[in-house]
């Protein structure tokens, strides 16, 4: 499971006193040129050529060095490195279940890391509290303070997160499930959070795809062992050991992961993508983003209740962002 621990993003270097006339007196040198005496019994603190500050060492024990850092990775997310490279996006019209707006054309990606596991439930709930989120799902301080980001898990498939006493909590025993009852707009807000962005549908797709061209990053086939979906209806000519599926999410990391070292990219949950949803592009791109307007966001990959065919690494989803659903959720996108 992913962590959620986060530092001050500061890094702090302490001189000793018994060092630090020597210290002080080889980055204070140019105190010499501007005539002071003794210069090796002051600390003289300079910003383009001019003493700002001044103090005896004696009366000094130590100096710290303040420099202020931006993690790359501030939550501390387990990441997955992706390469860059070219790949053929969508499907070939001959694969069985190809759909029209699948249609193949050639992208090139730069390199980039993304979340080994959808993002769960424990980790949105921590973003939730640590930003004082009522149980509206209302983000005043965000990019979207009007739109929901995501809502309270109820019902026949209650395994989000509840909202009790002030605070968000996962559905006991759904900690390490993926997030769901989340927006495209909650989706965002997180990965925001957390240093990145969604990802693209082009990214989705070559991560999902793990240097592979089939139909399933596991090949021609999606076996009842290698992932979360309606098990009942296998893929095209393919059969399952065990027809009788989950019908609930399983928690990230359940199943293999792909060539590229990511686990659950096929069912689960589908998930949020930073696309409008739109018709392909005939030339070649790199690193195409989609659409520059929609109605629509995309959603990738399948999920628990999801047949399948639509499952596979080309399968195309779409939503509003305001939408909703106990089976999307999503995971993030950071550079390299």
């Amino acid at each position: 499971m992913q962590g959620n621990n986060n530092n001050n993003n500061k890094i702090y270097k302490t001189i000793k006193h018994k060092t630090i006339k020597k210290t002080v007196a080889s980055i204070f040198v140019l105190a010499l040129s501007v005539g002071f005496s003794q210069a090796q019994d002051t600390m003289y603190v300079m910003k383009s050529g001019n003493v700002v500050y001044q103090r005896a060492i004696n009366e000094i024990d130590s100096v710290i060095f303040y420099s202020p850092t931006t993690s790359s990775n501030p939550l501390n997310l387990t990441l997955v490195n992706i390469p860059a490279g070219t790949f053929n996006m969508g499907s070939p019209s001959g694969e069985v279940n190809h759909n029209p707006d699948e249609t193949q054309y050639q992208v090139t990606l730069s390199a980039f890391r993304m979340s080994k596991y959808e993002i769960t439930n424990t980790e949105y709930a921590a973003f939730l509290n640590a930003k004082s989120i009522s149980s509206n799902g209302l983000y005043a301080a965000g990019a979207f303070p009007t739109q929901a980001l995501i809502y309270v898990s109820t019902g026949s498939y209650d395994f989000g997160l509840h909202y009790t006493a002030g605070q968000w909590v996962p559905v006991a025993g759904y900690g390490n499930h993926p997030v769901i009852n989340v927006t495209w707009y909650g989706s965002t807000e997180y990965a925001t959070y957390a240093g990145g962005t969604l990802a693209s549908e082009a990214q989705w797709e070559y991560a999902c795809r793990g240097n592979t061209s089939a139909p399933f990053n596991t090949g021609a086939c999606l076996s009842d062992a290698q992932a979360n979906y309606s098990w009942y209806y296998p893929y095209n000519t393919c059969t399952n050991t065990n027809t009788t599926y989950p019908g609930t999410t399983q928690a990230v990391g359940s199943y293999t992961a792909n060539g590229y070292g990511l686990q659950d990219m096929h069912g689960n949950v589908w998930e949020w993508c930073s696309d409008w949803y739109g018709t392909y592009p005939t030339a070649a791109q790199i690193n195409p983003t989609g659409p520059n307007t929609g109605s629509n966001r995309v959603i990738r990959g399948g999920s628990w209740d999801e047949i399948a065919r639509n499952c596979r690494s080309a399968i195309r989803g779409n939503g509003d962002p305001t939408f909703s659903y106990t089976s999307i959720g999503f995971r993030v996108v950071l550079l390299p």
